[in-house]
């Protein structure tokens, strides 16, 4: 069973502030992450892959995919940081049985029907709701860029918001 020491949603998977940053700040051996998007697409998955440095490995799943891994065996042994694209993912990775004592919020970019709440953080409405249900049941919600910067709690969002 892995050790879960990050689950993030952040719109841009792996990118420079998850390998210089969170790997360290978490000392993860492994990211697993979880977009049907991207584990449709191999010449995608292979760069990705590229980024990350030696000695972390790497698995990339969609939703059912990730499930039956974590129903197998709980990601394998190591320690996990855990990346999806958006809170839809996490929502169904959530109703599927996967629940994560936290959630991390890196960049969810600004759009039409979006309010921007933190940094690069912007959320819709409903996005709001559907975290408030998972706050309300007890996971901690977080906004953190990069370690190095302030952290943002899930109840200023919900204020923005009127919840």
């Amino acid at each position: 069973m892995a050790e879960i020491k990050l689950f993030r949603i952040d719109s841009r998977l792996i990118h420079g502030q998850i390998i210089t940053k969170w790997l360290k700040v978490t000392q993860a051996d492994k990211i697993v992450v979880v977009d049907k998007i991207l584990a449709a697409d191999d010449f995608m998955k292979e760069i990705y892959m590229a980024a990350v440095p030696k000695g972390i490995s790497v698995d990339i799943y969609d939703t059912d995919e990730a499930m039956e891994e974590w129903d197998r065996d709980q990601f394998g042994d190591g320690k996990a940081l855990i990346l999806v694209r958006n809170v839809e993912t996490c929502l169904s990775l959530y109703e599927k049985g996967f629940l994560p004592d936290s959630i991390q919020i890196g960049e969810l970019p600004n759009g039409p029907g979006r309010i921007p709440v933190y940094k690069a953080v912007s959320f819709s409405k409903e996005e709001v709701e559907k975290l408030k249900a998972l706050y309300d049941r007890g996971i901690n919600i977080v906004l953190h860029i990069v370690p190095d910067n302030p952290s943002m709690e899930f109840e200023k969002v919900m204020k923005k918001f009127g919840l």
